[in-house]
């Protein structure tokens, strides 16, 4: 504990008492802003990903990110910690249970949709939130069963 920041040790106890079995797979890695930075990983199989599932208090905010996704939480001085937390972490496991999916329009655009969005995107009709016109859109997943390139249908 001694060798992590502030910001890590806040967020190792909250995976203490929330999410112990997480705690196996941590690692400490050094930062270019003081003390070591937790870096939890999660190896996928899928070939097709370009990196493992991941969460990490870098830099003193929570990242999760697989594949060409990526996302901070708890950034901003005002927002409650564990309620970031939280949030992080059941992106994580939705990830790891494919309940989320990472979906790339190229370019470097990507989100994360659930089976029935991808759904609804492969019908030609436009997300909200994800709302990019291209020619194809790649869906990655943890184990890569359920990996896919839509074409556009419009």
């Amino acid at each position: 504990m001694s060798e992590l920041n502030d910001y890590s040790i806040r967020v190792y106890e909250y995976l203490k008492i929330y999410n112990s079995e997480l705690l196996k797979n941590i690692s400490l890695q050094p930062s270019d802003f003081g003390k070591n930075y937790i870096f939890l990983e999660f190896i996928t199989e899928n070939e097709n990903s370009p990196s493992n599932l991941y969460l990490s208090s870098e830099d003193n905010r929570l990242t999760v990110g697989f594949g060409t996704y990526h996302c901070h939480f708890d950034q901003f001085s005002g927002q409650d910690f564990e309620e970031q937390m939280k949030i992080a972490v059941e992106y994580f496991y939705k990830i790891l249970d494919e309940e989320l999916f990472v979906v790339c329009a190229g370019g470097g655009a990507s989100t994360l949709l659930t089976y029935e969005e991808i759904n609804f995107i492969a019908s030609g009709q436009k997300l909200e939130k994800f709302d990019y016109d291209c020619i194809n859109y790649y869906v990655t997943s943890w184990s890569g069963n359920k990996d896919r390139v839509l074409k556009n249908p419009n």
